[in-house]
């Protein structure tokens, strides 16, 4: 098989009736249009990046379907809050 394409070892396989299927890389996964039709690979909109590709809802369930609404905040946005008040680290102290 490793002199074959991938598409002539499915064929060879498919034909043998050999259960098999490809292992994909993060950019076929992407490129599927399987995945964006499943829901599976969502566009969300981000502030500084336009368009970003993150994971969709997993499991996506009837009554609580769940639902992306934001991207996450940027690296560093809470590190102030969190040493101040978790850590109790004041604003006298460089941060």
């Amino acid at each position: 098989m490793a002199g074959r394409t991938l598409d002539e070892a499915m064929a060879t396989l498919d034909a043998h009736d050999v259960p098999a299927g490809p292992v994909y890389s993060v950019a076929d996964i992407a490129a599927d249009p399987q995945y964006r039709a499943r829901e599976m690979l969502l566009e969300v909109p981000d502030d500084r990046l336009g368009e970003i590709l993150m994971p969709g809802i997993v499991p996506r369930l009837t009554r609580t379907p769940g639902a992306i609404r934001w991207p996450g905040p940027d690296v560093g946005a809470h590190t102030a809050e969190v040493l101040r008040e978790l850590l109790g680290i004041g604003h006298q102290q460089d941060v």
